[in-house]
């Protein structure tokens, strides 16, 4: 794991605010046509914006009380078996009727469900192993909150930046 993850609360949601906005400053910078252009493998902007909504929304719905499969929408044994490209595949599916604008709103609302409970937790409660947190998740889940978090938030956000700003040309 890279050192530059965060460590404390502050320096996590800092990290994420900070790269939420990054991503935020990309997408207003879009036109209709960079948004549409998709990659060799049919990837477009609408659909990494949807990846990164669902994923977000698979950790706040763990603090609903419900499993994470349910919000990725797949069953639980596929979920445990599957790769991330298999389960990646069938969300991008799914998702590819919504306009961009739908895949905007998505995001948005995937990321403002979730911040407030990540605001929340105190500095031990971001220490405990996923499994220990959350009882609905898998048992074997031992990565720290505070790491769990920042793949699916921010760090995931940086991760696919660098990939829809080369589909977009270079815009933001």
């Amino acid at each position: 794991m890279p050192d530059a993850f965060p460590r404390t609360k502050a320096a996590l949601t800092a990290a994420i605010d900070e790269a939420w906005a990054e991503l935020q400053g990309f997408l207003g910078s879009l036109t209709e046509e960079n948004a549409a252009r998709r990659d060799d493998s049919g990837w477009s902007i609408k659909d990494h914006l949807t990846h990164l909504a669902v994923w977000e929304d698979s950790v706040a719905v763990l603090f609903r009380g419900r499993p994470r499969h349910e919000a990725l929408g797949i069953e639980e044994g596929f979920y445990r078996e599957a790769t991330f490209d298999q389960i990646n595949a069938i969300l991008k599916d799914r998702f590819s009727h919504l306009p961009f604008a739908g895949a905007l709103t998505l995001l948005t609302r995937s990321h403002d469900a979730l911040m407030p409970e990540v605001r929340s937790l105190s500095e031990a409660q971001l220490g405990k192993a996923v499994c220990d947190f959350f009882p609905q998740a898998p048992r074997d889940d031992d990565r720290r909150m505070i790491d769990f978090i920042y793949w699916n938030t921010g760090d995931h956000f940086k991760e696919h930046l660098p990939w829809m700003r080369r589909l977009a040309g270079g815009a933001g």
